[in-house]
Parts: structure tokens; sequence; C-alpha cells
């Protein structure tokens, strides 16, 4: 189990304390300080690792938009407040910025383990992107993600679709393998010379495809109908990566 590093910023000390408290249910979360001080909080965090920020918004110093403003870290944020009604509208412009979730002070322990779960996720991914580049793309022979403590081979993946929040994988030997992951995320971990968006919910794998035309593309035994908004791209595409189309071969 992976251990994570959080810091709790409020002017409020009870408030502090409340947050340690319900996280405390969780072994492998450790507080690695608490602060009445964004200022002091700033100044902690270009100088140590963490995690995660628990963050007030409403404090006299500095408040919690201005404090992610200041911050020069990418670092996931769980903003908490006792005005939820006053501050929700501005707080929901920062989920491009690592923001995990914005939660009322008074129903914080009802929402701390869908905040767990989401944080985690959005940390593995984010985990997943940086391996993914940290290699060059002749290096990538399997999906970044294992399941089951398994590998899987991107040869063997024939299309990608998205159901829901899941992302299902169909294989050449008929399996339909789940993750969950989102569609953003995939589009940014998978090597593009070898897949292909051809709609707004499914990825292809251009070895698979047996044939095409303006308007369908075959894969595998399956046919899918290009949307007529990037149906230009979806095929110039295609004709650009003609040499790797099995019928081709």
């Amino acid at each position: 189990m992976k251990n994570y590093r959080y810091i709790v910023v409020d002017d409020d000390v009870p408030s502090q304390i409340t947050v340690k408290n319900y996280l405390k249910k969780f072994s492998n979360y450790l507080c690695a300080a608490t602060f009445s001080d964004p200022l002091k909080a700033l100044e902690f965090i270009q100088k140590n690792e963490i995690d995660l920020i628990f963050l007030d918004i409403d404090m006299p110093l500095m408040d919690g938009f201005q404090f992610l403003e200041t911050l020069n870290k990418r670092i996931f944020v769980v903003f908490i407040t006792a005005y939820p009604d006053r501050f929700s509208f501005d707080a929901h412009r920062y989920y491009d910025k690592d923001l995990v979730f914005f939660a009322n002070k008074a129903q914080f322990s009802y929402y701390l383990p869908k905040i767990i779960n989401r944080f985690e996720k959005m940390h593995n991914e984010k985990e997943i992107i940086k391996k993914v580049h940290s290699i060059t793309e002749n290096e990538i022979k399997t999906f970044p993600i294992m399941l089951n403590n398994k590998s899987i081979p991107l040869k063997e993946i024939i299309h990608i679709t998205i159901v829901g929040h899941n992302s299902v994988l169909k294989m050449k030997n008929g399996e339909e393998l789940i993750y969950r992951i989102s569609f953003k995320e995939l589009i940014k971990i998978l090597p593009p010379k070898l897949f292909l968006k051809i709609s707004r919910n499914r990825i292809i794998h251009i070895i698979h495809v047996t044939a095409f035309t303006n308007t369908t593309v075959c894969v595998g035994d399956e046919h899918f109908g290009i949307p007529l908004k990037c149906r230009k791209e979806v095929v110039d595409q295609l004709k650009a990566k003609r040499e790797l189309l099995q019928y081709q071969s």
C-alpha cells in the first residue's frame, strides 16, 4: 500500500484537528504538518515533498484561492470550507489545477472516502503519465496499467471503448478488460503512432485495421462509423499510417 503525505492549511485550529482525526482511519496517510498561516505553509511546501493539501478557503492572511495562485508546485488539493454556497462557483474553476474535491466542513467525514478514492485515482493517473513520458515511444510494449499484476501487450489490444468512467479494452482473444481510467488520460499515455481516436468514446489500434472508407473503419471483425465532424481528420491519419495497417502487410 502506497503511503501519502498531506498537510492541513486552516486558520481554525479545531478544524485542523478534525481533519487529522478523520484521516487517522486511513493508515497510509501521514500528516506532515498543519498550518494556521498559509505563508508558512507555502514555505514548507518549497522545502518538502507532499502529496495532498487540505486547504481552507476563508483565511485572513491569504484565502485559499490566492494560496493556489501563489503555489508553484503541482500538488493535489482538497478545498474545505464552512461556507460552501459562498465559494462553490469560484472553487470549481480550479478543477483543472489539481483540485480533487470541494468539501463542506460540516460533511467532511461523509465525503472523506470519496475524497480518498478520487485523490488516489488522480494520483495514479499522474504517475502513469510521468512514467510514460520518461520512456520513448519505441520502448512502450505493454499497456501502462497492469491488471491483476499482469502486463497487457499493446499489440493484443484491438480497440478501447469508454463506458462511463471505465475504459474497456477489447483483446484479440475476445476478452474485454476493464480499467478505471479516463478517456483524456488514455489519450495521453497511449503511443499516437499506434493508437487513433476515431470518436469521442473509442480508440483503435492501427495494426488491427483491416479496411477503411471515408465513412467507416473495420477493426478486426467489427465495423465502426466515423463521425462526420472528425471524418476527414481520421481518414487522413489512417492514410498516413497505411504502412502499419494489417491488410497492407
